[in-house]
């Protein structure tokens, strides 16, 4: 698996998916669902990976794998996984 030091950037359309998705998953009270989806938003907002990973309670391994999931599958691949 690569390294993805570099931040991923979310289309427009992607971003509002996103965070409808995280207000659905807040609202039924999926934490641990939001917490990959929290991982995208904030490489987007092009915070560092490590402190990504502090701030979610996630090793750094668990972090790139989220966004090698991401870079491989796009966003559907964390969305259209329903409860």
């Amino acid at each position: 698996m690569p390294y993805p030091h570099t931040f991923i950037t979310l289309t427009p359309e992607e971003r509002l998916r996103l965070k409808a998705e995280l207000q659905r998953l807040v609202t039924l009270k999926k934490w641990k669902k939001r917490k990959p989806l929290q991982a995208l938003y904030l490489s987007d907002q092009k915070k560092i990976f490590r402190d990504i990973a502090n701030s979610l309670g996630v090793s750094y391994t668990t972090l790139r794998r989220w966004i090698y999931k991401y870079r491989k599958n796009g966003l559907d691949a964390f969305i259209l996984q329903r409860d």
